[in-house]
């Protein structure tokens, strides 16, 4: 990653509480201390996202549950493309890891002209808050732009380099990709959707996700900021399968 590992500090907003009180502090310390730990030790593993293995080992199972995708939670998470389509991809990331800003104006660019509706799209939230400070915050605003169907335009804006992480930053974001800007700074300063962002927390430790971005095309798993290429050799297995 880019950073020192830093002990992470979610701001407390002005007369607004603590954006983390959805969470409830056993719950939160828990969660964010594993994630933590996994995190550190990826670093010392991973060194960046060219080492290391792109595909692991086996595929998870899939799933017939009605918000299960091969075996992922995504009952309140952002999906961009036909529910029918041949491929999922299932994407964790962080807005404030580099290697998921350069999937996001790289990699993912690439393979939506290349496959276009064959390609569904899930969004999950995994805030490493060891290494950057801000993430937690940025998630919490992204759900509240998901709130207003205006996800994707959050993911297109914070990984753009237009904008910052702090406060200020969020609340301009927010104006940039239209939505209610007074429903969607009343979200992000109570943190309404702090169990959602928990829930995601959770899903990235139930696979021992160590580092972002971490992805599962229809249940395979690849990390790191691959190049189209690789995805597409994956894809293309799918597809010709």
């Amino acid at each position: 990653m880019d950073d020192s590992p830093v002990t992470p500090e979610v701001p407390v907003a002005p007369s607004t509480g603590d954006r983390q009180r959805g969470l409830g502090p056993a719950a939160s310390m828990l969660v964010l201390g594993i994630l933590i730990g996994l995190g550190i030790g990826w670093l010392a593993w991973r060194g960046g996202p060219g080492s290391g293995p792109a595909v692991a080992a086996g595929t998870l199972p899939t799933s017939t549950g009605s918000t299960l995708v091969h075996g992922v939670d995504i009952s309140a998470d952002p999906i961009l493309g036909p529910e029918n389509a041949p491929i999922t991809i299932v994407e964790f990331s962080d807005f404030e890891c580099p290697f998921c800003k350069k999937f996001a104006r790289e990699t993912a660019p690439a393979l939506r002209r290349q496959y276009g509706d064959k390609i569904r799209w899930i969004f999950v939230n995994n805030p490493l808050q060891s290494i950057h400070p801000k993430a937690y915050d940025l998630a919490l605003a992204g759900e509240c732009a998901h709130e207003q169907g205006r996800f994707w335009e959050w993911y297109d804006a914070m990984f753009s380099d237009r904008f910052g992480a702090n406060d200020k930053a969020v609340k301009a974001a927010g104006r940039a990709i239209g939505v209610d800007e007074d429903r969607f700074n009343a979200c992000y300063l109570n943190a309404d959707h702090a169990a959602e962002v928990a829930t995601d927390l959770k899903e990235a430790q139930k696979f021992y996700i160590l580092g972002t971005p971490t992805f599962f095309v229809n249940g395979q798993r690849l990390e790191g900021a691959l190049p189209a290429e690789i995805f597409a050799e994956v894809i293309d297995e799918i597809l010709g399968g």
